[in-house]
């Protein structure tokens, strides 16, 4: 009986000692497999784009501290839109020689292409900007924005264009905090006058592309604009030989310098480009010309556009009191153009005094373009392209110097008709 106890008491000790040693296995075994999922986590974090946080192992080194004050930028959480762009186009054959500038043969060109942006922070935590992160590509070729500091050196006053882009913020390297919304421009020079008018252009921010949709259609609204002869609708020629009265369809070559612009599209201002280029190469040594050009272009693409005028008339007595200048003794009647976006936003305003002779506006109207008239009436334009142009060209000598400057305004609809055309323009002989 003695030695049946024994055996039991053998048999459930052995029992007990294997379940401890098994249960010994299986958490350990837990304690392994629970491991990976750990790691998996981990590189899952790391991978994502957050705020880095220091782990134990770290030991609260500063630089993982300096990773919280101030975070890395969240592709996700950063909205880039493009509101605007230009091209510019510009030409010189300055020399400076001890301090005084002259002409020479050699002709020198800038290109750049400017996007206007707004950039906001759509994240809880501040965000870094940085300049240096936008790349614009153009087929194989990627260019960085210069210096926001970059003066486009030219005779920005008497150019619609070149003086909005002075007046534009710069771009530079900003923190935003939640819901922060930055705008401005950003200058990208590029390399040759080839690369400009190509316009395969795309924009990108930290490798990730900026939406462009409403740009590539605004392109083709370019295209129509640029091409289209303005003769159908400001009903005169392009090229004017005395400033006034003998007007020409063909660039007047005999004529050359003395001719002036009275519209510009892209055929007037590459006949410009190449006429004065060529008189300039046949030029004598001891009599080389000053010869400048300058070519920009602003687009404002899809755009819910209300369009109007307003006449004033006023007396010497009243017109500081009004909120418009007016410069001329007497009695006078002053007509503008304002065109405001879907906020009630004015997007620009421009004169079209009937009265003047170097402004005019011309409107589609059942398929035929028409002057305007003191009744025109508010026309609404959905899903609008604004196209502005600026050309300027400038051949000459002191005391005997050609300037042709000219503005443009066009708005065309959802379909790239030109449904209204501004033309402003100076006729000048120094």
């Amino acid at each position: 009986m003695k030695k049946l106890s024994v055996i039991c008491l053998l048999v459930v000790g052995i029992i007990f000692i294997s379940g401890c040693i098994d249960g010994e296995k299986n958490n350990s075994k837990t304690s392994t497999s629970s491991q990976p999922s750990i790691n998996e986590t981990s590189k899952e974090t790391s991978a994502s784009p957050s705020i880095s946080i220091p782990s134990p192992s770290d030991n609260f080194s500063s630089a993982a501290v300096s990773d919280i004050s101030q975070p890395k930028l969240i592709p996700s959480e950063f909205e880039i839109n493009i509101t605007s762009y230009y091209f510019v186009y510009l030409r010189d054959n300055h020399e400076i020689h001890e301090n005084t500038t002259k002409g020479a043969f050699d002709l020198v060109e800038q290109n750049y292409v400017i996007y206007h942006l707004s950039i906001k922070n759509n994240g809880t935590n501040n965000l870094n900007f940085s300049i240096n992160k936008l790349q614009l590509h153009a087929r194989d070729q990627v260019f960085t924005p210069g210096d926001p500091g970059t003066k486009l050196q030219y005779i920005g006053k008497w150019l619609y264009v070149l003086s909005d882009i002075e007046n534009e913020n710069r771009l530079n390297n900003t923190m935003l905090h939640p819901n922060q919304t930055l705008k401005g421009i950003a200058i990208f020079k590029v390399d040759n006058y080839t690369t400009l008018f190509d316009r395969s252009f795309s924009l990108s921010y930290n490798t990730t592309p900026i939406p462009s949709t409403s740009i590539e259609k605004s392109l083709e609204a370019l295209r129509v604009a640029e091409q289209f002869d303005y003769s159908i609708a400001f009903k005169t020629p392009p090229y004017d030989c005395d400033m006034w009265e003998d007007h020409s369809y063909d660039f007047p070559e005999s004529k050359h310098p003395y001719v002036w612009a009275n519209w510009v599209n892209r055929t007037v201002f590459e006949s410009y480009k190449t006429i004065d280029e060529m008189s300039l190469s046949k030029e004598k040594p001891g009599n080389i010309p000053h010869t400048e050009i300058a070519y920009a272009v602003k687009v404002i693409p899809e755009q819910d556009l209300t369009v109007f005028h307003t006449d004033h008339s006023t007396v010497y007595e009243e017109r500081n009191s009004g909120p418009y200048s007016i410069r001329s003794e007497g009695k006078y009647k002053g007509t503008q153009l304002y065109v405001v976006d879907d906020t009630g936003e004015e997007v620009f305003n421009k004169s079209i005094d009937p009265l003047r002779d170097d402004i005019g506006l011309a409107m589609l109207d059942d398929q035929t373009y028409r002057p305007f008239s003191e009744n025109m009436p508010q026309m609404l334009i959905p899903r609008a392209t604004i196209v502005h142009f600026s050309f300027n060209s400038i051949y000459g000598w002191s005391l005997d110097m050609r300037f042709t400057f000219n503005d443009q305004d066009i708005i065309l609809d959802e379909q790239h008709n030109i449904i209204l055309a501004r033309y402003e323009f100076t006729k000048m002989v120094s």
